[in-house]
């Protein structure tokens, strides 16, 4: 039996297997993507935590490190509403450290950043201390 070409079953086959590797391939593609838009995301919130962070401890002085002049910004709130962080949420905590007489000498902050995904809810969270004395002249 002298065959010359391909059989209609022998085309079928050929092309499942490629479909299933354009799929396995396909799969793999989105998969990146996916990866490529959190790790995006996660940089953006961590320049936001950072960008607030700096603000607080380049404050004019150590009294001036109050929650209530580093309000909480909500979804489309911070920088004033640039595009780039509307779909990010930012708070600050800041606690006061007493020494034995009462006084503050430590401002431990917190800033936290949060955004939604199709998984939930994501966040970053940058922590410093802020000491009393860089406010004294030597």
């Amino acid at each position: 039996m002298n065959r010359q070409g391909y059989s209609i079953l022998e085309a079928v086959v050929a092309m499942t297997i490629f479909a299933i590797g354009l799929l396995a391939l396909s799969q793999s593609y989105f998969g990146v993507m996916r990866a490529q838009v959190v790790a995006r995301n996660q940089e953006l919130a961590t320049q936001c935590a950072r960008d607030r962070l700096e603000e607080i401890v380049n404050a004019v002085s150590y009294a001036s490190i109050i929650e209530g002049n580093f309000p909480d910004e909500g979804y489309g709130e911070i920088d004033a509403g640039d595009p780039k962080f509307e779909q990010f949420a930012r708070t600050v905590a800041i606690n006061d450290s007493l020494n034995a007489i009462n006084q503050s000498v430590l401002k431990e902050v917190t800033v936290s950043v949060t955004w939604q995904t199709v998984a939930g809810t994501r966040d970053v969270t940058l922590n410093t201390v802020v000491a009393r004395y860089r406010d004294v002249q030597l």
